[in-house]
């Protein structure tokens, strides 16, 4: 079934709602039924081009929360706690970093490693299912999902996703 998405075509073009094909999902990836994803700065950014090597059309959207709709072999968060269908969650749209570069070794910052992926940014719009803007993501394998917290909502968390650390790192 299509994915009906907010679609950012490029630099200063308006955005646009289009299907986009949904991922088949291989062992290791979760597919969550978007319940918030926020719009910042960043998001701006990418609307006026200014960050190098976006794949346009992009799905924005790298800070998202979501109710698992359907797990491959995912039983945990990462923090150990027991994830299953139904269950909201958060998750680290940084992933795939290499693990050895000066970024991810020496400075502890593997958001700023030059071989990370990073869902609403890095990924072209064709591969579906990879930003927030849409009415589903496909949690590739690896990605840490946090399980939101009883008596929290979406609203509670979504503001933590960018401005939680870029407090920290000011």
């Amino acid at each position: 079934m299509p994915i009906r998405s907010a679609v950012m075509p490029g630099p200063g073009l308006p955005v646009e709602v289009r299907e986009l094909p949904d991922p088949a999902l291989e062992p290791g990836s979760v597919l969550l039924e978007t319940v918030a994803s926020e719009v910042c700065g960043t998001d701006v950014h990418l609307h006026h081009g200014r960050l190098d090597g976006v794949p346009y059309p992009i799905v924005p959207g790298h800070v998202s929360v979501g109710r698992v709709v359907e797990s491959r072999g995912v039983e945990a968060d990462a923090l150990g706690e027991p994830l299953a269908v139904g269950d909201v969650v958060t998750f680290l749209d940084v992933h795939e970093t290499c693990n050895a570069c000066y970024q991810c070794l020496v400075a502890r910052q593997p958001n700023r490693c030059p071989h990370r992926r990073v869902y609403g940014i890095t990924y072209p719009a064709a591969e579906g299912g990879l930003g927030g803007w849409g009415e589903r993501i496909h949690l590739k394998p690896g990605v840490r999902i946090l399980k939101i917290p009883p008596g929290l909502t979406a609203e509670d968390v979504i503001g933590g996703g960018c401005g939680l650390f870029t407090g920290f790192a000011a």
